[in-house]
């Protein structure tokens, strides 16, 4: 285990699919730094899967991180969510007749635009969770009682009380209660992972006690925090957001009206992806205030090391060239909301799960981080770091 002084909490944030993303970059990392330790891994939507097979697979970081690998290579939209034809009909109809009826009861109520119980068949038998209705996973119990990894964290939205709810299992899990998001101790589940991914109004909630959970991306606004908060002093954070070259900001990815998969694409990029900018940059103003405040006088702040990293490529654009590839239903579906009437249809880009799209992916990932090698692994093997992003 990483000294008390010095311990590293990798940043792992949503996007769907996007998320096979970070998989290449833990490549990389598990190539060049194979038996590399994380006491502290934080997840977020698809990113929680990420987190929670790292911290709960038995071997050291490279047979995990190739454990990860397959398990999104072999990734298909059927084994995600059930998208046929007929189902996804039903929905928009259970939908349609709620709408039209003023809010009367006509039927069962819909859940979700599509059933996501293949997702949760795949993840248990990936995750190793245990059978019956807990669906625990105790390899994270595992490896924290062996010394490798000391807390593991999954950020869920309540949608009754709308706050942030982080589930945090480890040695250090203590409670911290701030606006709208809360830090909880929890037996990591099966549930915790399905309703931190589940994105709105595409997958169904999961409840979690008596209480109905989401997206955590939904209300988290410091995507950061549970890292910090479970004593990380330094932090490497994989983001799947493409941050424009000044020269690309202000082009069009519309010609005329936007069509709706554009607004949703921007409202799920503002909603999942973007608290992370923010983020970083309230945490680089506090470096470098506490730079001027002496040691006795800080109390518990502290300054904490930050690695952010992000695609060199639009995963927007690029799901476009996959598009084709879908089962033709969804496929359908989401040309009637206009995916084809923007260059970069972001909503779609976080429901692409086919192989080819999450392949890439995973390439692009790794050569992203192969480009920043040296300061990457400067960062991770370092007693001295500076914040650094692309």
């Amino acid at each position: 285990m990483s000294d008390s002084t010095d311990r590293l909490g990798l940043v792992l944030g949503g996007g769907g699919a996007r998320a096979a993303y970070q998989v290449g970059f833990l490549r990389f990392l598990a190539r060049e730094i194979p038996d590399l330790e994380v006491p502290i891994l934080t997840g977020t939507s698809a990113g929680a899967i990420n987190a929670v097979h790292l911290a709960s697979h038995p071997g050291p970081f490279r047979e995990a991180v190739e454990s990860l690998t397959e398990l999104w290579r072999h990734l298909t939209v059927d084994q995600v969510f059930r998208g046929e034809g007929s189902v996804l009909l039903r929905t928009a109809l259970q939908w349609g007749l709620r709408l039209v009826s003023g809010g009367r009861k006509v039927g069962p109520d819909p859940r979700g635009l599509v059933d996501t119980e293949p997702l949760r068949i795949y993840l248990r038998g990936a995750l190793r969770a245990t059978a019956g209705d807990s669906e625990e996973i105790p390899g994270i119990r595992e490896n924290i009682e062996a010394g490798r990894l000391l807390a593991v964290a999954v950020t869920s939205t309540n949608y009754g009380t709308g706050r942030s709810v982080t589930w945090v299992e480890g040695n250090e899990a203590d409670r911290w209660d701030r606006p709208h998001r809360r830090g909880a101790p929890a037996s990591i589940t099966l549930d915790h992972v399905m309703a931190s991914s589940a994105l709105p109004f595409f997958f169904p909630a999961i409840q979690i006690g008596e209480q109905w959970h989401g997206d955590g991306g939904i209300r988290q606004t410091a995507p950061l925090s549970p890292a910090l908060h479970l004593g990380a002093t330094k932090v490497l954070a994989v983001s799947t957001r493409y941050l424009p070259r000044r020269d690309e900001e202000g082009i069009s990815m519309i010609h005329g009206y936007p069509p709706p998969a554009q607004v949703a694409g921007v409202m799920l990029n503002a909603i999942f992806l973007d608290a992370l900018e923010s983020d970083a940059t309230n945490l680089e103003r506090l470096n470098k205030l506490l730079e001027l405040v002496p040691e006795e006088h800080r109390g518990p702040l502290r300054p904490v090391q930050l690695f952010t990293s992000r695609p060199s490529r639009n995963l927007g654009q690029l799901a476009g060239d996959y598009e084709a590839s879908l089962p033709q239903p969804f496929r359908f579906m989401e040309r009637g909301l206009g995916t084809r009437d923007t260059r970069s249809p972001d909503s779609l880009s976080m429901l692409m799960f086919q192989p080819d799209y999450l392949g890439r992916l995973i390439e692009l990932g790794e050569a992203d981080a192969e480009r920043r090698g040296e300061e990457i692994l400067a960062f991770v093997r370092g007693p001295e770091g500076a914040i650094r992003e692309d």
